[in-house]
């Protein structure tokens, strides 16, 4: 396991820091480097004509409904006439930007570019009702030459009007078969159209901004989730409970710099009054991470339990779960620190220059070991706890 050097430069700053104003400063400077992912912004920028229905589609990626605090205004009108960004009620990092459109008496070609302030997106999405028109394809192309390799999609919003508009004048109802046809029609006509205007391998969707279970809203939504940068991943697995096996891929990518701010602690917090060492409190903040983002924490639990409708205590015992006794409290976790052994001081510790270094690489070491075993204890209940879903689900025993 690679592990992360710190530089004379930032072991200065740490002594100085821990002299200057305490554990707890030098602790929220540690952290910085760990939960960096917290504090990453993902930027989507949604614009379209009037009429395309950008405030409805703002709010239902948001989850909200046009009269819910902090919802979008929704009027048949436009009413965007400067950049307004709107947070995800349940991630803040993530914000929905409704761009005003270009070809107004502000937003015009010549200024667009600037005044939109393209380069702060990650995200593009260009919304249309009917066809994409001139002003969407000057607007695609020229931000993709702005940004190549960027994330633009367009969408089709109002594909419920189209298929209701395609029943009137019928007698006969139309099968399930024939609206999917006509999806398929209407998505490959759109196609065609920008393939003429140079734009090819598009990224088109179909959505009801009424009904986000219905036709391409859950497949935007996933592809958003797809392409973002590796520390925009991170901040949204953290977000949307992803999958299991990516979580423990990125818990267990932490480990070598949770064991170094860890192994820091040990050797420079000399001052520290509490009951336990330092390095213990942020390794057990680490591991309880581990069974929150994992679905164990004691709460989601309780609520298997309660779904499945068998005891607390016995969903505890049938699984074998041991994790969360070492993270309920500090003596608990002490104890578990304490299984592995304790670094002894040696002689080359005291030496000029390199006896920190070698202290903090024998910290770092066992610190590293402490939390794979612990990552490796909660992986084996997770899966265990699927498998017990899984049957419960069967109706037999597990």
């Amino acid at each position: 396991m690679e592990s992360y050097q710190i530089s004379d430069t930032e072991t200065e700053e740490y002594k100085r820091i821990l002299k200057e104003t305490g554990y707890t400063a030098l602790c929220e400077k540690l952290e910085e480097p760990i939960n960096g992912w917290k504090k990453v912004q993902i930027n989507i920028a949604v614009t379209g004509e009037p009429g395309t229905g950008k405030s409805s589609f703002i709010n239902s990626i948001r989850g909200l409904k046009a009269d819910d605090p902090g919802a979008a205004e929704v009027s048949l009108f436009e009413t965007t006439m400067n950049l307004s960004g709107y947070p995800h009620p349940d991630n803040p990092n993530l914000r929905i930007w409704d761009l005003p459109y270009v070809g107004t008496l502000t937003f015009t070609r010549d200024n667009y570019l600037q005044k939109a302030a393209l380069s702060q997106f990650d995200f593009f999405l260009l919304l249309s009702a009917s066809r994409f028109k001139e002003n969407d394809i000057w607007l695609a192309k020229e931000f993709l030459k702005l940004k190549p390799n960027f994330h633009f999609f367009f969408v089709r919003t109002k594909i419920d009007d189209d298929l209701r508009s395609s029943q009137k004048g019928r007698r006969k109802l139309q099968t399930a078969e024939d609206m999917h046809a006509l999806q398929q029609e209407i998505k490959e006509w759109a196609r065609l159209n920008l393939v003429k205007h140079g734009i090819s391998n598009a990224n088109i969707y179909l959505v009801d901004n009424y009904d986000t279970a219905a036709f391409d809203f859950g497949t935007m939504y996933s592809k958003l989730m797809q392409n973002v940068s590796r520390l925009e991943r991170e901040a949204m697995i953290m977000a949307t409970k992803e999958v299991v096996q990516t979580k423990l891929a990125f818990l267990k990518s932490r480990i070598s710099l949770v064991s170094q701010t860890a192994a820091e602690a040990a050797v420079f917090a000399t001052a520290v009054t509490n009951k336990y060492p330092a390095e213990i409190y942020v390794l057990l903040e680490e591991c309880r991470l581990y069974r929150s983002q994992l679905g164990l924490n004691l709460n989601s639990l309780e609520i298997i339990a309660k779904r499945f409708e068998i005891d607390f205590e016995e969903l505890l015992v049938n699984l074998s779960m041991t994790s969360y006794i070492y993270v309920d409290c500090e003596d608990g976790f002490a104890n578990f620190y304490t299984r592995f052994g304790i670094i002894e001081p040696k002689i080359w510790h005291s030496l000029p220059l390199i006896g920190n270094m070698l202290k903090v690489k024998a910290h770092q070491k066992e610190g590293a070991f402490i939390l794979k075993e612990f990552l490796d204890m909660c992986a084996k209940e997770t899966h265990d706890l699927q498998m017990y879903m899984a049957k419960a689900l069967e109706g037999s025993e597990f």
